[in-house]
């Protein structure tokens, strides 16, 4: 078996079977299997992949929890499962825009035996399918390595993610992080090396009933620090140089916010919190020790913005 599709998925009545259709439309020069990783949903998701399982006996198994254990569990499941030598994913509220994303993506990684994950170019589309964006991350192109993804931290959407069959295991500590998609890049990453394919092949939904999209800003950046950290205390200690940066905007990142709304002494006391792990981070002491001096920052820096025209990363402050 060449490849192994995992579809996981949990209350997405609404967009399921447009996900799984995409993937049923994929054109390849070989074999793939359907795996559908199914997380006790409370409206009629459950039924609506037995329905698409009965009618492709052959193309499609199901893995149905008996009751809901959430996001990387489903995921860990589905990959041990998988018979496939890639294994590449999708979330049931997502989909695929290419037929021949399959076969232009695992082409690509077949070209590069070294390479045990690749990524793409992802529109960003709310309920009713309709465009809202297309994400490039200026960083993509020259991510390759585990450093590289632990120093700049490249969003690869997991519609647009396959990862090569050959995680000799997943850590235990993979379990209890907030969210799974991240941790799980950079624990294959630990095998070898990534490409990125800049052509558009897939979709992310942005809805109401999604995880993500129901949070605020706070919460986000939260759910961020929170991933960030579980993976900076268990991958290793040699790779935390290369994490340093990118944990300590984490950590002002939610200062931050919490400052902006109108948090002061949550944000400070996030702030001391974030200066215990990095100790020479800057602009983490302004927000902990000079707060009042962060917002004419702020200011300052979009102002800078608006002046040279640059789009910097959303959470670059």
């Amino acid at each position: 078996m060449k490849a192994s599709v995992l579809v996981i998925t949990y209350n997405h009545e609404r967009f399921i079977r447009q996900a799984l259709d995409s993937v049923l439309a994929q054109q390849t020069e070989f074999e793939f299997e359907i795996l559908i990783s199914e997380d006790c949903s409370t409206d009629a998701t459950r039924q609506i992949v037995q329905e698409y399982a009965k009618a492709h006996p052959a193309k499609i198994r199901l893995l149905l929890s008996e009751q809901n254990i959430c996001s990387p569990f489903v995921v860990e499941r589905g990959i041990k499962a998988a018979r496939g030598e890639f294994i590449a994913l999708l979330e049931g509220d997502d989909y695929w825009t290419s037929p021949e994303k399959l076969q232009k993506q695992i082409t690509l990684m077949e070209r590069h035996p070294e390479c045990v994950l690749s990524w793409h170019t992802s529109d960003v589309v709310d309920a009713d399918g309709n465009w809202l964006d297309t994400f490039r991350n200026p960083f993509s192109l020259i991510a390759h390595t585990i450093e590289d993804f632990l120093a700049h931290e490249p969003e690869a959407f997991t519609a647009s993610v396959i990862i090569r069959n050959s995680i000799p295991e997943i850590p235990e500590w993979y379990r209890s992080c907030p969210g799974g998609d991240y941790p799980l890049w950079v624990i294959a990453l630990q095998y070898g090396t990534a490409e990125y394919l800049d052509e558009v092949l897939s979709a992310y939904r942005v809805h109401s009933g999604g995880y993500w999209s129901a949070l605020n800003d706070v919460s986000k950046r939260e759910f961020g620090l929170s991933c960030y950290r579980a993976v900076y205390r268990n991958l290793g200690a040699k790779y935390r140089p290369f994490m340093q940066k990118t944990l300590a905007r984490y950590w002002r990142v939610l200062a931050a916010g919490q400052l902006q709304a109108g948090q002061n002494e949550v944000s400070r006391s996030t702030a001391r919190e974030g200066l215990k792990e990095c100790p020479r981070a800057p602009l983490l002491m302004i927000l902990a020790y000079a707060p009042w001096a962060w917002m004419p920052l702020w200011r300052l820096y979009r102002l800078a913005r608006r002046i040279t025209g640059h789009r910097a990363r959303q959470q670059a402050w």
